[in-house]
């Protein structure tokens, strides 16, 4: 029972911090590629920087897939 719950919470934290990590990774890669991609992405259609960010986010999320293990 109790393992299953140390399970739960472990899972809930580092899903936390990956949330942190994606935020401030995204606000990064962001400004370094585009100063208005947001707005390229979301109102111009731009999905060639939509894939960009989606394959650095599975990017990082494989590197810390590989940390927390």
């Amino acid at each position: 029972m109790w393992k299953a719950m140390e399970n739960i919470v472990g899972m809930f934290v580092y899903s936390a911090a990956y949330i942190v990590i994606v935020l401030v990774t995204l606000k990064i890669v962001g400004a370094t590629l585009s100063p208005h991609f947001e707005k390229k992405i979301a109102e111009e259609g731009n999905t060639g920087l939509a894939l960009i960010f989606a394959c650095v986010f599975l990017g990082i999320a494989i590197l810390l897939a590989s940390v927390v293990r």
